[in-house]
């Protein structure tokens, strides 16, 4: 009887057979590394392609146990058996053969769970990369010359093993991304989705954007500066792989750069353009304008714009195929399912990995994206994906944090990071800014002090107007709207206690107050630093929680935006109250921000200046991330991709329990109805699991808050405020 790969049961329609599926994945590895070829070095090209025909002829070898067969054929009946035998086991010894490391063999064992292993101890245990179980490894000493036989008489010979060559980390990563995809693809009876990218129309597409917007806002200070930028970073130079744009907030980095890359993908034919940035709820209005500013007549926006993240939700199957996979022409995607893609050990979540080689990143906002102990390791990633893989990447932010100038990075990559802008635009965007805001951060006099709440207040009740005020706990902020709306004044609440459907409308409402200006009147928004990054709003004072010096400057983006108010500041405080909670997290940005302004030198540097050296500071007081940041890039190195795996986290890993506040959601889960995954993460609060306890609610898979518990002013903070 024909051998067969996969059952009845698995497939869903006829069982299919091993040849079918060892050519199959043999095709689809071929084409995975035609596209990325143009973007390597030849010769590690050709060596790539010999270890994955080999991996792809193989990697199933093992389901030709008769013990395998049988299951599969037994399936066909309905129930699906699992296989006795481990089936990589088999391709993983007729690959190894006596050596003690093979790249190969290495594939095989990765290309189902466990995946990649820390090839260090794998090498010297006992068995290396074989089945710990004895069943097995006994079947394929007994059997595999009978498997290697009958594979020859139905699909062909193996070529012959290489000289084998070491693989640095990366390397067995995006290899094993082209074996996985081909694999599932194949086993899915999935075809990869080719959509032309059609660079130099959009960037076409992006200029008449970009000029009917400059239309509608006039000859305002504002529009002036964004035409500056965007002329500029239309302008700069395509050669550096590596570069940065550190214009001031406001002026319109997201389509500025994107009018770079787009010149750049259309210069050397890349194939994607990643757009990274730290947090999900700024993801979606990034996705709007893009897929607004670049998507050509007849085009479905969601095929050409994919937005990746876990509250993304799609019309088909095989729109949401697009964006995981990451097979769309650009693809939105945040820092977290970027970088733990990049770190993974784990075959499912590295099967998209190869299509980043031959594409351009932007990392918006990119003094958020990680965790400063994490940027070693990082950046020798970006390190060799421009050097390697032919990628390109700029950097963006309007409190830019120069990384690659840090000692810790450098000794570890002396890439050279070109800015896109020339002195002289530089000097007239950072001229505008000193003049459309009053910063007070140049004596440490300016910082306020009050007592308590009620001072804050009485300080903030002087200047009339929208004000928003920034404090630097959830709990703070919802006590302080909380008692600002006891005392009669106008409030709103912005903050992560709220639902994202809650914040969706504060937000609306913000936004229809500050278009009305002073007709408004007198109100006040009290948020955390949710509202630092990525939202175009205005408003006319800024109150800010002593923080740190790059949040102070990403919240000046929010007041005086667009020139409108010649006496906009943002001040910066501290307060003493029993309801207004520190931040442990905060505590040495504080430390070294009150040290710069009692030194002065927020006076002598430039913004992108001071941003550096702050970060390099809190760096330096911090002996954990030091620690860290060794420990991760000498497992990176000596490819223990277990350890990698396991530490390197873009959020710090917190117990936090999904709770529903949405009645009308609540009351169709109680009544057993079906709720799409989007309308949980709507319709929900993600909350620590110590404070439910405080709350009275008993621990469960999905607790539900009542009303007692929750409103949509102060969130979850209800009961406790």
């Amino acid at each position: 009887m024909e051998p067969l790969a996969r059952s009845s049961a698995t497939t869903g329609t006829n069982a299919q057979p091993y040849q079918t599926h060892i050519k199959g994945v043999l095709k689809k590895v071929i084409d995975n590394l035609k596209r990325i070829t143009p973007f390597t070095n030849l010769e590690r090209a050709e060596y790539h392609n010999r270890i994955l025909k080999r991996a792809a002829l193989t990697h199933d070898l093992g389901k030709l146990a008769d013990q395998n067969q049988n299951a599969l054929r037994k399936s066909q009946k309905g129930k699906r058996q699992p296989l006795p035998i481990d089936h990589r086991d088999a391709g993983v010894k007729y690959l190894l053969g006596c050596q003690s490391e093979n790249p190969e063999a290495v594939m095989v064992y990765a290309h189902h769970p466990p995946g990649l292993p820390n090839l260090p101890a794998e090498i010297l245990s006992a068995h290396p990369y074989r089945s710990s179980d004895a069943m097995t490894r006994e079947d394929s000493e007994q059997n595999l010359q009978r498997y290697v036989e009958l594979h020859t008489s139905v699909v062909g010979t193996i070529p012959e093993p290489c000289s084998s060559k070491k693989l640095s980390a990366m390397e067995y990563r995006i290899l094993l991304s082209c074996l996985v995809d081909a694999d599932y693809s194949d086993a899915a009876n999935v075809s990869p989705v080719r959509i032309d990218t059609r660079w130099k129309e959009r960037l076409d597409k992006l200029k008449e954007y970009t000029a009917d917007l400059q239309k509608q806002e006039g000859n305002s200070e504002r529009n002036h500066l964004r035409k500056l930028l965007f002329e500029a970073c239309l302008q700069a130079s395509v050669k550096d792989s590596m570069t940065y744009c550190d214009s001031p907030v406001g002026t319109g980095k997201t389509t500025a750069v994107m009018a770079h890359m787009l010149k750049v993908a259309s210069t050397y034919d890349l194939r994607h353009i990643f757009i990274v940035l730290p947090y999900t709820n700024i993801i979606s209005q990034t996705v709007k304008i893009l897929r607004e500013a670049l998507v050509l007549n007849g085009e479905n926006p969601q095929s050409i714009v994919a937005e990746h993240h876990h509250q993304a939700d799609f019309e088909s199957h095989e729109l949401q195929h697009l964006a995981t996979t990451w097979q769309a022409p650009i693809i939105v995607t945040t820092s977290v399912q970027f970088f733990e893609t990049l770190s993974s050990s784990h075959p499912a979540k590295l099967r998209k990995l190869h299509q980043l080689a031959g594409s351009g990143i932007i990392f918006d906002e990119s003094h958020s994206l990680l965790p400063m102990k994490l940027w070693p390791v990082s950046w020798s990633w970006l390190s060799d994906f421009t050097t390697k893989w032919g990628g390109h990447v700029c950097f963006c932010s309007g409190t830019m944090i120069k990384f690659w100038e840090n000692h810790w990075l450098v000794k570890r990559s002396e890439i050279e990071v070109k800015s896109l802008l020339p002195d002289e635009v530089i000097a007239e965007l950072n001229q505008a800014e000193e003049n459309r805001i009053l910063l007070d951060i140049r004596d440490k006099k300016e910082i306020s002090h009050f007592q308590n709440t009620e001072k804050l207040a009485e300080h903030i009740a002087q200047y009339f107007g929208s004000k928003v005020v920034v404090l630097n706990t959830v709990y703070s902020a919802a006590y302080f709207a909380y008692y600002l709306r006891q005392s009669g004044k106008d409030v709103l609440h912005l903050s992560t206690a709220l639902s994202p459907e809650d914040r969706e409308a504060v937000i609306e409402e913000v936004k229809h107050r500050l278009s009305l200006g002073e007709a408004a009147g007198d109100w006040i928004l009290v948020a955390t630093s949710i509202i630092e990054c990525g939202m175009d709003l205005s408003f006319h004072y800024g109150f800010c929680e002593w923080r740190s010096l790059a949040s102070y400057i990403q919240l000046s983006g929010r007041v005086g935006r667009n020139f409108e108010y010649e006496d906009s500041f943002l001040s910066l405080f501290s307060i003493t109250d029993d309801h207004i909670t520190s931040n442990p997290w905060v505590r040495n940005t504080q430390q070294i921000f009150y040290r710069m302004i009692e030194e002065g030198l927020l006076s002598k540097e430039s913004i992108t200046e001071a941003i550096s050296e702050a970060f390099a500071n809190e760096y330096k007081l911090d002996p954990t991330a030091s620690a860290l940041a060794d420990l991760l890039y000498k497992a990176e190195r000596q490819r223990n991709f277990k350890d990698v795996d396991a530490q390197y986290n873009v959020i710090e890993d917190e117990k936090r329990i999904t709770a529903i506040v949405n009645p009308e959601i609540a009351a169709r889960i109680k009544a057993g109805k079906y709720i799409t995954a989007t309308e949980l993460q709507r319709g929900s609060v993600n909350i620590r699991s110590s404070l439910l306890e405080k709350l009275g609610i008993e621990m469960s898979e999905l607790p539900i808050l009542n009303e007692k518990q929750y409103d949509s002013f102060i969130g979850y903070m209800k009961s406790l405020i």
